[in-house]
């Protein structure tokens, strides 16, 4: 039974939510106060952290950071109530898995929920070799990154994203392509969504190794992994 803990200042949102939730057979903590969730996760882990993002003590970006901080991993969807493409883009440089913008309906939100949560849990068909590519090495089950042995701590969307290039390095993959192997359905973000995630890869190998420069834009096309 995956845990969920949601954070949302708005009784009026957070309790049908709530109540949603554990209609669906997730197990669920809810918090009107950032500050309470975080404490909350400070001693315990979830599978999955929904919050909005303009919550008041820590807003979402500052508790999406200070999650990050506790559990590098975690999978985390946040809310607002502004359905613009600078909130998407904030959120996602952040290290946020997915955006749902309010007003939003049940079967938006669950069907968000469970395609994050799968694209967390490794899937039973992948092979258990990991993938070597020069200095990078991935294990797909486990989503583990490492960049000249070093450990690297992504998101699971990034991670997916560096694997759909991995598994073929020097092949050019298109945005929309990175997007199918991150995003299941029919689930829209837009380029600048897959650019952002790309910068942030970018960023963490770049923490660990300076020269790096893994992966290439092709201008008018997309990425291509080089080794």
């Amino acid at each position: 039974m995956p845990k969920i803990v949601i954070v949302d200042d708005e009784v009026e949102i957070l309790e049908p939510l709530e109540e949603m939730l554990l209609e669906e057979g997730f197990s669920v903590r809810a918090f009107s106060s950032s500050i309470k969730a975080l404490a909350y996760l400070k001693h315990q882990t979830a599978d999955l952290v929904v919050f909005d993002i303009k919550i008041p003590e820590l807003n979402g970006i500052e508790l999406l950071q200070r999650v990050r901080e506790i559990h590098p991993s975690i999978p985390t969807i946040f809310l607002s109530s502004k359905n613009e493409d600078a909130d998407q883009l904030i959120g996602f440089s952040a290290g946020a898995d997915d955006y749902v913008g309010k007003p939003f309906t049940k079967q938006l939100l669950i069907f968000r929920i469970k395609s994050v949560l799968r694209r967390y849990a490794p899937a039973e068909q992948v092979s258990h070799r990991p993938i070597i590519a020069g200095d990078l090495s991935i294990d797909r089950e486990r989503h583990l990154v490492s960049w000249q042995e070093k450990a690297l701590t992504l998101t699971v969307t990034e991670c997916m994203i560096l694997i759909s290039l991995a598994e073929r390095p020097g092949a050019v993959k298109k945005r929309s392509q990175l997007m199918d192997a991150c995003y299941e359905g029919n689930v829209f973000v837009s380029d600048r969504t897959i650019d952002s995630h790309v910068r942030n890869i970018r960023s963490k190998i770049r923490a660990v190794d300076q020269e790096a420069e893994l992966i290439k834009t092709v201008h008018g096309l997309g990425y291509k992994l080089v080794v």
